[in-house]
Formats: structure tokens, C-alpha cells, sequence
């Protein structure tokens, strides 16, 4: 009789044993969706104007390993104003306009929670599509063409934030976000290099 009750017990507890396992082991992976919109002001600045500033969005898709570490893949746009005043023989050149680019960076990055806040750290890479505006000049006639130089240039950003769970599966997200694009002209600047403050919404699967 006794025997029957411990085999009874040990299947038991056997069977909560594999049951929680289960649920630990579908716990270790979770998956974000999420957008963000902000400001981006560049770091190089036109002495004797106004402060330049752009803005920036992102649609991004997170992968959560054991909670603390992440694999982002982000795509976003980053759009900055453009001013430039030159002067080619009796003629003069004022243009003020914009830069855009189209980022898709992978980040890797580290969170940990407490409570409802869960500060976030992070850095990451990929390709950018670069519209960079531009002019020509004729000396023969004179005359100045304005076109737009487009590009695919590395692009690179570090950032760190927090998260705050308004729920389980809705995260209010507050990120600075430095980021940079190699091999851009320097003068004029294309004002893509810079630092973003971003607010995020993230839904958690």
C-alpha cells in the first residue's frame, strides 16, 4: 500500500516537474513590436544660425532571450535640415533644404527590469540610403543645377533608455540614441551624425 502511494506521489511530482519546465523553456524567447518617433538634433551645427534640428522615426521588431538580452532589427528614417551658402564666381548659392536617410540597423543590446522600470543599453549596424542635396556649377554659362546625391553608406548608433510595462504586453519606451553615417562629405556637413530622443510603444507577444 505504501508503495502505491509513493509511485502515486513521484508521478505527481514528476508531472508538475515536466510542466513547469515547459513553461520555463517557452518563456526564454519573447518577441517586441514597436515604433518610435523623436527629434534629432545634429552635432554640427552652422555657426550664426538657428540650431538645426530633424526628426526621426522607427518600426522595429525585438527578440527577448531569457529577459535581459535582445536582438533588435530596426528600420527608420532620419531626416535633418540642410543649409549651405557658397559662392561660385559672380554667382551665389543659398540652399536650404533637407537630408534623409533610410536606416535597417541590427542592434544587440542588454535590459534589466525592476519592478515596472527596465533600463535598457544597446548598439548596432547596417545599411543607410542616403539623399544628401547638391549642385553643380557651369562656369561657361554661368549657371548653377540643383540635384540630389544618393548613396548606400554604413550606418552605426549606441543608445541607451528604459522601459515602463503599462501592462504585460504593453511597454512604454523613453531612448537617446546617438547614431552615425560613415563616408559622408564633411563640408557641407549632411547633418546625419547626431543624437535622437525617441518615445516608443512596444507590444509584447
Amino acid at each position: 500500500m505504501k508503495n502505491k502511494y509513493l509511485i502515486t506521489f513521484l508521478c505527481i511530482g514528476i508531472s508538475f516537474t515536466a510542466k513547469a519546465q515547459t513553461q520555463s523553456d517557452s518563456s526564454i524567447w519573447t518577441i517586441d513590436f514597436g515604433g518610435s518617433v523623436g527629434l534629432f538634433i545634429p552635432f554640427n551645427q552652422v555657426k550664426g544660425e538657428e540650431m538645426l534640428i530633424g526628426t526621426t522615426s522607427t518600426t522595429s521588431v525585438q527578440f527577448n532571450y531569457k529577459r535581459h538580452f535582445f536582438g533588435r532589427l530596426q528600420f527608420g528614417e532620419i531626416s535633418s535640415e540642410f543649409k549651405y551658402k557658397n559662392t561660385l564666381g559672380s554667382l551665389k548659392s543659398d540652399i536650404n533644404s533637407n537630408t534623409n536617410s533610410l536606416n535597417l540597423a541590427l542592434d544587440i543590446g542588454y535590459q534589466s527590469r525592476l519592478r515596472k522600470w527596465q533600463p535598457l543599453v544597446y548598439a548596432g549596424a547596417g545599411p543607410a540610403y542616403v539623399f544628401i542635396p547638391a549642385m553643380t556649377y557651369d562656369m561657361n554659362t554661368n549657371t548653377a543645377r540643383y540635384t540630389t546625391n544618393e548613396s548606400i553608406q554604413l550606418y552605426m548608433n549606441a543608445g541607451a533608455g528604459v522601459n515602463y510595462y503599462l501592462s504585460k504586453s504593453v511597454i512604454l519606451v523613453f531612448e537617446l540614441q546617438a547614431s552615425t553615417i560613415l563616408n559622408l562629405p564633411q563640408r557641407p556637413s549632411a547633418n546625419l551624425t547626431g543624437i535622437s530622443a525617441l518615445v516608443n510603444i512596444k507590444i509584447t507577444l
